[in-house]
């Protein structure tokens, strides 16, 4: 197996940024402070366009005071079936009912609570096992609670390319992605974010995927 030095490649992407005249830094407009807006992003985001496609069924749901909390969201699709809420055919509103479901099984009424949930592996290792949580999605909710760290997709894996840096694993990615962010001392998702929002502007997709059929270690469950 090919060897990474993590921080030999960090030392390199941070170069190629510098040597990226239109690149910038931009933070990311969550946490929502809104439970029903977070797992709705959270669990509809991949492999979908997000401006067209997902952005305005969060935006819908964020409209609903109530769904603030888990609780309320709960009672808000229980009221009104997800998949007329978001307006979405398939398996992703059950998805996101199982994982407002799970939520509130724990207790967790906000992001900030979701936050410190997260923050144990025992946890975490929880909210994986539903299924269309994969990697990438468990540490985008951990971005979306306010945690700091990457979630690594396509447009970062792509920006990886760019910077001539190869990595053999998720975690490897992420590592890399990570120290970047260290070595320019700007919060990992804030960095996450400007990667993202520089690579979906230049191909004209704002998808969160988890991948082509070649990124193997990029899919999602």
């Amino acid at each position: 197996m090919q060897f990474v030095n993590i921080e030999d490649n960090a030392k390199a992407l941070v170069k190629y940024i510098g040597t990226l005249t239109d690149f910038q830094i931009v933070d990311p407009s969550y946490p929502y402070n809104h439970m029903g807006a977070t797992i709705t992003d959270a669990m509809l985001q991949a492999g979908i366009n997000y401006e067209a496609v997902v952005k305005p069924r969060v935006n819908c749901v964020y409209e609903y005071h109530e769904a603030r909390t888990t609780s309320g969201f709960l009672k808000l699709l229980a009221r009104k079936d997800p998949h007329v809420l978001l307006n979405w055919k398939g398996e992703k509103p059950n998805r996101v009912m199982r994982v407002a479901k799970l939520f509130n099984s724990e207790n967790i009424e906000t992001e900030e609570q979701l936050k410190t949930w997260l923050a144990k592996e025992e946890n975490a290792q929880k909210l994986g096992k539903v299924k269309g949580v994969g990697n990438k999605t468990l540490d985008y909710f951990k971005m979306l609670s306010g945690m700091h760290t990457s979630a690594i997709d396509r447009h970062l894996q792509s920006f990886l390319h760019r910077a001539g840096i190869h990595v053999v694993s998720y975690l490897e990615a992420q590592e890399v992605i990570n120290k970047a962010a260290n070595q320019l001392k700007v919060k990992e998702s804030t960095f996450d974010h400007s990667i993202w929002k520089y690579m979906s502007d230049r191909k004209g997709s704002n998808s969160r995927s988890c991948g082509g059929k070649h990124d193997f270690w990029l899919k999602s469950k």
